[in-house]
Protein backbone atom coordinates (compact mmCIF):
# COMPACT_ATOMS: atom_id res chain seq x y z
CA UNK A 1 0.00 0.00 0.00
CA UNK A 2 2.82 2.35 0.88
CA UNK A 3 4.60 1.58 -2.38
CA UNK A 4 1.44 2.38 -4.32
CA UNK A 5 1.17 5.74 -2.57
CA UNK A 6 4.81 6.56 -3.33
CA UNK A 7 4.34 5.60 -6.98
CA UNK A 8 1.27 7.81 -7.26
CA UNK A 9 3.08 10.76 -5.69
CA UNK A 10 6.02 10.37 -8.05
CA UNK A 11 3.81 10.28 -11.14
CA UNK A 12 1.67 13.20 -9.95
CA UNK A 13 4.57 15.66 -10.08
CA UNK A 14 4.87 17.67 -13.29
CA UNK A 15 7.79 17.06 -15.61
CA UNK A 16 10.58 19.56 -15.99
CA UNK A 17 8.95 21.06 -19.12
CA UNK A 18 5.71 21.94 -17.34
CA UNK A 19 5.24 24.87 -15.00
CA UNK A 20 2.91 25.09 -12.03
CA UNK A 21 0.29 27.69 -11.24
CA UNK A 22 1.28 29.60 -8.11
CA UNK A 23 -1.11 30.50 -5.34
CA UNK A 24 -1.50 34.28 -4.94
CA UNK A 25 -4.10 34.62 -2.16
CA UNK A 26 -7.14 32.99 -0.54
CA UNK A 27 -10.14 34.54 1.18
CA UNK A 28 -13.44 33.40 2.65
CA UNK A 29 -16.73 34.55 1.16
CA UNK A 30 -20.39 33.70 1.75
CA UNK A 31 -20.09 30.69 -0.55
CA UNK A 32 -16.79 29.37 0.87
CA UNK A 33 -13.11 29.80 0.12
CA UNK A 34 -11.95 31.65 -3.01
CA UNK A 35 -8.31 31.30 -4.04
CA UNK A 36 -6.49 33.26 -6.74
CA UNK A 37 -3.72 31.62 -8.76
CA UNK A 38 -1.09 32.98 -11.14
CA UNK A 39 -1.26 30.84 -14.28
CA UNK A 40 1.89 30.61 -16.39
CA UNK A 41 1.82 32.07 -19.92
CA UNK A 42 2.87 28.91 -21.76
CA UNK A 43 1.22 25.66 -20.91
CA UNK A 44 2.29 22.46 -22.60
CA UNK A 45 -0.50 19.95 -23.07
CA UNK A 46 0.44 16.41 -23.94
CA UNK A 47 -2.19 14.13 -25.52
CA UNK A 48 -2.89 10.83 -23.83
CA UNK A 49 -2.61 8.76 -27.02
CA UNK A 50 -0.74 10.69 -29.68
CA UNK A 51 -1.89 9.68 -33.16
CA UNK A 52 0.75 9.30 -35.85
CA UNK A 53 0.78 12.43 -38.02
CA UNK A 54 0.59 10.45 -41.29
CA UNK A 55 -2.62 8.59 -40.37
CA UNK A 56 -5.67 10.09 -42.00
CA UNK A 57 -9.13 8.64 -41.76
CA UNK A 58 -11.23 9.35 -44.87
CA UNK A 59 -14.82 10.43 -44.30
CA UNK A 60 -17.43 7.74 -44.92
CA UNK A 61 -18.90 7.77 -48.41
CA UNK A 62 -22.21 9.56 -48.75
CA UNK A 63 -25.16 7.28 -49.36
CA UNK A 64 -28.58 8.14 -50.65
CA UNK A 65 -31.56 6.18 -49.37
CA UNK A 66 -34.73 6.10 -51.38
CA UNK A 67 -37.91 5.22 -49.50
CA UNK A 68 -39.60 2.19 -50.95
CA UNK A 69 -42.44 -0.06 -49.94
CA UNK A 70 -42.01 -0.94 -46.30
CA UNK A 71 -42.86 -4.16 -44.63
CA UNK A 72 -45.15 -3.89 -41.61
CA UNK A 73 -43.19 -3.03 -38.51
CA UNK A 74 -42.85 -5.79 -35.96
CA UNK A 75 -43.09 -4.68 -32.34
CA UNK A 76 -39.72 -4.82 -30.60
CA UNK A 77 -39.14 -8.05 -28.79
CA UNK A 78 -38.65 -7.75 -25.05
CA UNK A 79 -35.37 -9.24 -23.88
CA UNK A 80 -35.69 -12.56 -22.15
CA UNK A 81 -35.01 -12.01 -18.47
CA UNK A 82 -34.66 -14.64 -15.81
CA UNK A 83 -37.63 -14.65 -13.42
CA UNK A 84 -37.06 -12.44 -10.41
CA UNK A 85 -37.71 -13.82 -6.97
CA UNK A 86 -40.19 -11.24 -5.69
CA UNK A 87 -39.45 -12.07 -2.07
CA UNK A 88 -35.74 -11.49 -2.56
CA UNK A 89 -36.36 -8.22 -4.42
CA UNK A 90 -38.82 -7.05 -1.78
CA UNK A 91 -36.32 -7.86 0.96
CA UNK A 92 -33.57 -5.96 -0.91
CA UNK A 93 -35.84 -2.95 -1.34
CA UNK A 94 -36.84 -3.00 2.32
CA UNK A 95 -33.19 -3.10 3.40
CA UNK A 96 -32.34 -0.30 0.97
CA UNK A 97 -35.16 1.91 2.29
CA UNK A 98 -34.14 1.27 5.90
CA UNK A 99 -30.46 1.88 5.20
CA UNK A 100 -30.47 4.74 2.69
CA UNK A 101 -33.81 6.61 2.55
CA UNK A 102 -32.98 8.99 5.42
CA UNK A 103 -29.22 8.51 5.31
CA UNK A 104 -26.87 11.14 6.70
CA UNK A 105 -23.98 12.50 4.69
CA UNK A 106 -21.54 10.10 6.35
CA UNK A 107 -23.50 6.93 5.63
CA UNK A 108 -22.02 4.41 3.18
CA UNK A 109 -24.89 4.80 0.70
CA UNK A 110 -24.11 5.89 -2.84
CA UNK A 111 -26.11 8.79 -4.34
CA UNK A 112 -27.93 6.41 -6.69
CA UNK A 113 -28.89 4.19 -3.76
CA UNK A 114 -30.19 7.19 -1.82
CA UNK A 115 -32.33 8.31 -4.75
CA UNK A 116 -33.67 4.78 -5.34
CA UNK A 117 -34.43 4.40 -1.62
CA UNK A 118 -36.33 7.67 -1.54
CA UNK A 119 -38.35 6.70 -4.63
CA UNK A 120 -39.08 3.25 -3.18
CA UNK A 121 -40.11 4.73 0.16
CA UNK A 122 -42.47 7.19 -1.54
CA UNK A 123 -43.97 4.38 -3.64
CA UNK A 124 -44.42 2.23 -0.51
CA UNK A 125 -46.16 5.08 1.31
CA UNK A 126 -48.45 5.70 -1.68
CA UNK A 127 -49.28 1.98 -1.90
CA UNK A 128 -50.04 1.85 1.83
CA UNK A 129 -52.31 4.90 1.55
CA UNK A 130 -54.11 3.37 -1.44
CA UNK A 131 -54.55 0.06 0.40
CA UNK A 132 -55.95 1.93 3.41
CA UNK A 133 -58.44 3.82 1.25
CA UNK A 134 -59.56 0.64 -0.55
CA UNK A 135 -59.92 -1.15 2.79
CA UNK A 136 -62.07 1.69 4.08
CA UNK A 137 -64.32 1.44 1.02
CA UNK A 138 -64.58 -2.33 1.48
CA UNK A 139 -65.54 -1.90 5.12
CA UNK A 140 -68.36 0.39 3.99
CA UNK A 141 -69.48 -2.37 1.54
CA UNK A 142 -68.74 -0.17 -1.49
CA UNK A 143 -67.10 -2.92 -3.55
CA UNK A 144 -67.38 -1.25 -6.97
CA UNK A 145 -65.79 1.96 -5.66
CA UNK A 146 -63.02 -0.04 -3.95
CA UNK A 147 -62.13 -1.92 -7.14
CA UNK A 148 -62.30 1.28 -9.17
CA UNK A 149 -60.05 3.11 -6.69
CA UNK A 150 -57.49 0.29 -6.77
CA UNK A 151 -57.47 0.30 -10.57
CA UNK A 152 -57.15 4.09 -10.72
CA UNK A 153 -54.22 3.81 -8.30
CA UNK A 154 -52.56 1.34 -10.67
CA UNK A 155 -52.52 -1.58 -8.24
CA UNK A 156 -53.96 -4.52 -10.16
CA UNK A 157 -53.20 -7.01 -7.40
CA UNK A 158 -55.14 -4.89 -4.90
CA UNK A 159 -58.05 -4.60 -7.34
CA UNK A 160 -58.04 -8.39 -7.74
CA UNK A 161 -58.02 -8.82 -3.95
CA UNK A 162 -60.92 -6.39 -3.58
CA UNK A 163 -62.90 -8.17 -6.29
CA UNK A 164 -62.27 -11.56 -4.66
CA UNK A 165 -63.28 -10.14 -1.27
CA UNK A 166 -66.54 -8.86 -2.74
CA UNK A 167 -67.23 -12.19 -4.48
CA UNK A 168 -67.28 -14.09 -1.17
CA UNK A 169 -70.80 -14.00 0.28
CA UNK A 170 -70.84 -11.87 3.42
CA UNK A 171 -72.83 -13.08 6.45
Amino acid sequence: MLLLLIALLQTAEPSSQETKATLQSCETTEKGWVCHYQIPQATIVRPLDPAPPTTMVPPPPATLTVPGPQAPQQPPQAPVVAPIDNRAEAARQTRLIARCADAKWYSPCLPGERKEAQILREAALNAAALRGHVTTLLSEKRCDDAVKTALEGGDLALAREAREFCAVPQH
